[in-house]
């Protein structure tokens, strides 16, 4: 005889070109509004290509600088939609320099398996 499935139970299918394209936007729109924002390193799942439909984006910001605590930083650049979620990490230069010497290795590992999404391109004159 055959059951009827959980109600709880959903199928969930991970759409990666929608993932990225909602990416490529999402960087666009932090470079325009947040001009203090120099890069956008993209990490985890979605920077080694090994995402799964549960899986969310993961970015370190690199900030040339901010007034603000890091946790009162992170409200001002999570996008108020997104097809997966997004955690964002907004460190100043400042803070990852001092991580790096105090050998962090969340800030290593980032800096050195990320992907580049975004540099600010440095003012020439």
């Amino acid at each position: 005889m055959e059951r009827p499935s959980y109600p709880s139970v959903r199928i969930r299918y991970l759409d990666r070109e929608t993932v990225r394209k909602a990416l490529d936007d999402l960087v666009k729109v932090l470079a325009e509004e947040h001009p203090e924002l120099e890069a956008v390193i993209l990490l985890g799942s979605f920077a080694r290509g090994d995402a799964v439909p549960a899986s969310d984006v993961d970015l370190l910001l690199i900030l040339a600088d901010s007034e603000l605590p890091f946790h009162h930083r992170i409200p001002a650049f999570l996008p108020s939609r997104f097809p997966v979620s997004v955690d964002v990490f907004p460190y100043t230069r400042q803070e990852i320099e001092k991580m790096l010497r105090e050998g962090n290795p969340f800030i290593s590992s980032a800096l050195e398996k990320g992907v580049e999404l975004f540099r600010r391109p440095i003012p020439r004159g």
